[in-house]
């Protein structure tokens, strides 16, 4: 299986939350993949410029700037690439509709396991 050689870009995880980027992180690390971690929406939108990631992992509800309204100034910078995952706690069907209408491609629900997180990356990274 083909993984980002170490310090690429292929993967933010945008996340306010120092304990869940962390773990996010970690999970990904042990697979190979050296991510690029942003702790607001803001600065997601800033790196997903400056970096042009392949997959953004992205909590919904940060401050500065939330997951939906940074989703949506990442498409408008980028178009349809990266791929966007929203990762929230509140997978609700309404939520997905938003995450859907936001620009998101799907959402991981929190707790994230790290099966369900390898799925979602080799999903798109290939």
């Amino acid at each position: 299986m083909p993984h980002e050689p170490p310090g690429s870009d292929g993967i933010l995880i945008v996340e306010d939350n120092a304990v869940n980027a962390l773990i996010l992180r970690t999970m990904l690390q042990k697979q190979g993949y050296e991510p690029h971690v942003a702790r607001d929406g803001h600065e997601g939108v800033a790196m997903s410029a400056r970096h042009r990631p392949r997959l953004v992992l992205m909590d919904l509800h940060m401050p500065r700037l939330d997951g939906f309204a940074a989703a949506i100034a990442i498409r408008e910078i980028h178009g349809a690439s990266p791929v966007l995952v929203a990762v929230t706690a509140t997978a609700t069907r309404d939520v997905e509709v938003a995450c859907e209408e936001a620009g998101f491609t799907c959402v991981l629900p929190k707790p994230v396991l790290i099966h369900d997180l390898m799925d979602v990356v080799r999903r798109y990274l290939g």
